[in-house]
């Protein structure tokens, strides 16, 4: 499956019928994709560790026009689940989601957990809070402050955790860590 008709793309653009209007298809460099070594941003270069998901953050229109997501665009949640945690991130705030859906990756097997960054929580998210596939948990963050002259956008992870993980002090080093999370690549959601 692309990420033009996925499951994620689809909550979006219902969340949001102002960009509903308008899509055609999403618009990725290369650094934003899944397990990207270089940045996007800023003088570009190596990232120092390979990109831990998707950064949606432009799409085109019918007519072939670019268009850039903001602050106001809703992010809704993929699936039912509850938050386990939450933490401040290079722009926003990460909102960590547990699924109870099984999901096989090789000999690993376990739940699924989603990571929406880079956000501006709604009010009252919490961790414990439940919720219902296609809630809407957040909007985009603001990068006016940000040195490295980088767009409003969101960053999606989605990882199978290690059985027993602990959720408190969740940070993005747990998402780096093999033995603690098995990152999937988004698009394939």
């Amino acid at each position: 499956m692309d990420m033009q008709s996925s499951i994620f793309t689809q909550m979006v653009l219902k969340a949001n019928p102002s960009i509903r209007a308008d899509f055609h298809s999403w618009m990725f460099h290369v650094g934003m994709l899944f397990d990207a070594p270089e940045k996007w941003w800023g003088g570009f270069g190596q990232r120092d560790f390979p990109h831990e998901g998707v950064d949606f953050c432009c799409f085109r229109d019918r007519s072939n026009h670019r268009h850039k997501l903001g602050t106001q665009t809703q992010i809704p949640v993929m699936f039912d689940g509850i938050v386990r945690a939450m933490f401040k991130d290079y722009l926003g705030q990460a909102i960590v989601v547990e699924h109870d859906i099984s999901v096989s990756r090789g000999t690993s097997k376990g739940g699924l957990l989603t990571v929406y960054a880079h956000t501006r929580p709604v009010h009252g998210l919490a961790p414990d809070t439940q919720l219902n596939q296609g809630d809407i948990i957040a909007t985009i963050a603001s990068t006016h402050q940000s040195k490295a002259n980088i767009l409003p956008h969101l960053h999606l992870s989605v990882a199978i955790p290690a059985p027993g993980i602990s959720f408190d002090s969740f940070v993005w080093n747990i998402m780096r860590d093999p033995a603690r999370m098995i990152l999937l690549n988004p698009m394939f959601l």
